[in-house]
């Protein structure tokens, strides 16, 4: 009758008979007896076979789709929104968005969106979700601004970035570098549009420290300190050292300062000495000058629990009111006093080497005063002497002692303690499927902490702070990635053991892309990438003194790929990450503009293979930014699982409410010019200072993050061999340090 037709949903109009779809759900519909009479009101559209084989577990078709049939309802048990389902998922929900507009418009709702169809509900949507942005956009009034010199790589003569750091940089209390230290080529002939064969990740490394005269250290220590000890201290740099306590969160402090410091700026100035004169000359960049996105701005870390404040402004984006912390979420007996929630520099002098060309550049950021900038253009003389001298010593004689001594030192291995053993580890991958299975959560990223007191001879031609740069430059060695990192957060004097400040070195040596924006060279929007790395395997590194090329260890290692790429346990690791990657960039891109350009692409790195995808969008720059984007997407699901928010309340239940520190969270750059580029924190070393009564000793905590995601297909002896595998390589840098 004409009532049942007004109900019926076409839901799957348009799509052929027997189509694939994603479903990771635990749960499935368990009909009564008599639910395909007629007097039932429940009517199944959908099925699927189940487990061939499993008929206790599952049953042998499972319900897909039903509809109600007096009421205008229709539920479907899969994903159409999944990148997995494809055209089908998009047909679907359509078909589902015209049956709702024309059954208002049949029934003459109140507020029924006037028109002829669908797309006229379409059209009254707002094109992207308005965040905190609209002061920080584009500011033509910056009172700084960025200068450039270049120093090609004939001049600087072959300068390796490790000679450089450890000669500039590594004697500082406080100094970072973003170090893509692998200068991976394409496989293949492909080349990226500036014909370099260099993987991109690959192409950049940015170092520099915090003793610039606008330079300051920002410390962010939140909800898993105590009380006293929360808020945000900033160490400045003008003039006298001074350090002021703020009552906000680091996320609203580096929105609040781009504000004033006149918001996002490109607009470079090229400098160029002329040798002979003793003068300078500048000129306006180009668009094809500077191949890479830095301008200088903040560098730094984002630690996981720093979750707390992102999700509290998703839950208020979303239409929540009055979002509170749980002040008893975190162990803080358990919480290292040394390292805080999150900490930057404002770099306003770095150097950044292209490995493609061997260049460096020396990039500044200054105020608009003559005396600033004579003081900057300083600096560049200096440090371009600096690199030149650097270039002409002898390769051996600065970079490889350490290492060589390590290696050749035969050490034993170092204990290590899981923060949970064994047992307790399986225990939680029990509780993780159960979980699963009461449909609480699809997929959970469950962590553990190894962690080693490291004790060594103190040498006296160095500070406490410059050793733990030895144990990086093992790390670079054994297990070079693109995102790799050392970063120190110490006070001038090594001796201030307060607990007031932070006292860490970060030796990160991660494959994984968390998230990037770029500007788009084509319009004036930005590119937001994000590479989740979900499936890992060993890789087969060839007996003693064969070669990595040899086609033995070319054609084990191909097998290894292509039982990773065929592993249906790590497709659907990845794939639920992806989805939720989508919806995560959804919120803050431009809608219709998230799209994933490489679903489980297989790449490969020194001691494992990976399974990684890239998910991209556009970001319009006129109403969000950087800031903007780590908001919404904070913490990376490769390492909460899916859904978000209720799989991360469980995860802080399973690991007994332990900090995980910076682990889990994300280090990188935000670009004075909006650009960012940070990685997922994972395959490093946390390195804390242990106070000494041994002058000849120094005393170190080493903690190593490492962990897994569980699923319902996932082994519990496989998931604890898995993370001691990605642990491995960390554990034994560690042993040779």
């Amino acid at each position: 009758d004409d009532e049942r037709e007004q109900l019926s949903c076409q839901l799957f109009r348009g799509i052929q008979q027997n189509f694939n779809v994603v479903r990771y759900h635990s749960l499935v519909v368990d009909f009564p007896d008599d639910a395909f009479s007629e007097d039932s009101e429940i009517e199944p559209i959908a099925w699927c076979k189940g487990l061939v084989g499993n008929d206790e577990e599952y049953p042998s078709d499972i319900c897909m789709a039903l509809r109600h049939k007096r009421y205008p309802h229709v539920g479907v048990q899969f994903h159409p929104e999944s990148i997995g389902t494809g055209e089908a998922g998009y047909q679907i929900i359509r078909n589902f968005c015209d049956f709702a507009y024309q059954y208002k418009m049949n029934n003459k709702k109140e507020g029924v969106i006037e028109g002829e169809s669908i797309e006229a509900a379409e059209s009254s949507l707002p094109t992207t979700v308005q965040l905190k942005t609209n002061d920080l956009i584009a500011s033509k009034t910056s009172h700084r601004q960025i200068y450039i010199h270049k120093l090609e790589g004939q001049s600087s003569s072959s300068s390796h970035p490790e000679e450089v750091f450890q000669e500039l940089f590594s004697s500082r209390e406080n100094s970072f570098w973003l170090d893509s230290s692998t200068g991976k080529t394409q496989l293949g002939n492909d080349e990226d549009n500036e014909g370099c064969p260099i993987i991109s990740n690959s192409r950049f490394s940015i170092m520099g420290s915090n003793d610039g005269p606008l330079s300051r250290k920002i410390e962010y220590f939140g909800i898993e300190h105590p009380k006293e000890k929360r808020g945000l201290r900033v160490t400045s740099n003008s003039g006298n050292t001074e350090t002021s306590t703020i009552d906000t969160d680091i996320l609203s402090y580096l929105r609040q300062t781009l504000i004033e410091d006149g918001g996002f700026s490109d607009h470079v100035h090229m400098v160029s000495f002329n040798e002979t004169e003793g003068d300078q000359t500048f000129h306006a960049a180009t668009d094809n000058e500077l191949p890479f996105d830095y301008r200088g701005g903040y560098v730094g870390f984002l630690g996981y629990e720093l979750r707390h404040i992102t999700q509290c402004s998703l839950f208020e984006l979303e239409g929540g009111h009055g979002c509170t912390i749980n002040d008893s979420d975190a162990s803080r007996e358990r919480t290292n006093p040394h390292v805080p929630t999150a900490a930057f520099f404002f770099a306003d002098r770095s150097l950044l080497f292209d490995h493609h060309t061997g260049d460096w550049y020396l990039v500044g950021v200054a105020n608009k005063d003559e005396y600033h900038i004579d003081d900057m253009l300083g600096w560049m003389k200096g440090t371009q002497s600096q690199i030149e001298a650097i270039g002409k010593l002898p390769s051996s004689t600065i970079s490889s002692s350490s290492v060589l001594n390590s290696k050749n030192a035969n050490k034993n291995a170092v204990e290590f303690v899981p923060n949970r053993p064994k047992d307790q580890y399986q225990m939680d991958i029990a509780r993780s499927h159960e979980e699963i299975r009461n449909g609480e959560s699809y997929e959970l990223c469950v962590t553990n902490q190894l962690e080693a007191e490291i004790t060594l001879p103190k040498r006296s031609d160095k500070k406490l702070h410059e050793s733990p740069f030895d144990l990086y430059k093992i790390l670079r060695t054994n297990n070079p990635a693109p995102f790799s990192a050392f970063m120190n957060f110490y006070n001038k004097d090594d001796d201030d053991s307060s607990d007031a400040s932070a006292s860490l070195s970060i030796c990160c040596s991660s494959p994984e892309r968390f998230l990037s924006v770029k500007q788009d060279p084509q319009h004036e929007n930005f590119v937001v990438e994000s590479k989740p790395i979900k499936g890992t395997i060993a890789r087969y590194i060839g007996d003693e003194g064969e070669s990595e090329s040899s086609d033995m260890v070319k054609t084990i290692n191909d097998r290894i790929m292509q039982e990773l790429r065929d592993s249906t346990k790590d497709q659907a690791e990845n794939l639920m990450i992806v989805d939720l990657l989508r919806n995560d960039l959804g919120r803050v891109c431009e809608v219709g503009s998230v799209h994933v350009p490489y679903l489980m692409n297989i790449e490969s790195y020194a001691t494992v293979h990976q399974m990684v995808s890239t998910v991209r969008g556009n970001l319009d720059g006129n109403t969000s930014n950087a800031i903007d984007v780590i908001e919404a997407c904070f913490p990376g699901g490769s390492m909460t699982g899916a859904p978000k928010q209720r799989t991360m309340e469980i995860l802080n239940e399973i690991e007994e409410g332990v900090s995980r520190g910076p682990y889990s969270g994300c280090l990188g750059y935000i670009s004075s010019n909006g650009c960012m580029d940070m990685n997922i924190i994972i395959r490093s070393a946390i390195l804390t200072p242990i106070p000494n009564t041994d002058d000849s000793m120094e005393c170190w905590k080493a903690s190593i993050g490492c962990g897994g995601a569980i699923t319902a297909l996932s082994d519990s002896n496989d998931e604890y061999d898995e993370m001691l595998l990605k642990s491995r390589i960390v554990r034994h840098s560690i042993s040779q340090w």
